[in-house]
């Protein structure tokens, strides 16, 4: 359970630190809790519980999609410290992958963030649906709530890549996850195969 309350946090979060890189002239934004880190622990604290019912399992194979799409945007990322490399004649191949990396993130960040909601929709309908197995009332009322507020939010996020909505879908994501996360540590305790 520790392992995916901590990955929740790591995969809806960003806190963005800025470090100066002499390899561009130039300072990098990196995130402190990258989404790859985060997607490799819950893969880990889903791995028991993937037999439990049919949502773990595709939330943990949504896990092993996600956590491969996010090494790949946190090694482009991370491309500046390969500079040098990527300048010489061998390393060109390389510098066009990352190039065309970080410009999909760039231009796709919101539909890139709609695959975490989905996935979130995933987490939230396997706790639900545990909880309904096991008669706990409330709290399955609870996660379907979530599961239905996640799968609103997929298709927002898709929206607001081509339609720039008026809303904070930050904060509004944010406040929802943070509730989430307390609301599914209280229901991954009453699941022996994610404790």
């Amino acid at each position: 359970m520790g392992l995916v309350i901590v990955g929740l946090i790591f995969i809806l979060f960003r806190f963005d630190i800025s470090i100066y890189s002499a390899n561009i002239d130039a300072n990098v934004a990196l995130d402190v809790f990258p989404d790859f880190v985060g997607y490799l622990l819950i893969w880990f604290g889903l791995e028991k519980a993937v037999d439990v019912n049919r949502w773990f399992k595709e939330a943990h194979s949504a896990a092993t999609a996600l956590m491969a799409v996010t090494f790949v945007t946190l090694v482009s990322s991370l491309s500046f410290l390969l500079e040098p490399l990527l300048n010489s004649p061998d390393g060109q191949i390389f510098a066009i992958f990352f190039y065309l990396v970080n410009y999909l993130v760039r231009i796709g960040g919101s539909v890139i963030f709609s695959f975490t909601m989905l996935f979130m929709f995933m987490l939230s309908s396997a706790l639900g649906f545990d909880m309904q197995a096991q008669e706990k009332m409330f709290l399955c009322r609870v996660m379907y709530v979530f599961s239905i507020v996640y799968s609103v939010l997929t298709v927002i996020f898709i929206v607001n890549q081509f339609i720039n909505l008026p809303i904070p879908l930050d904060w509004i994501a944010g406040g929802i996850n943070a509730v989430f996360i307390v609301f599914s540590y209280f229901t991954m305790n009453r699941i022996k195969e994610l404790s």
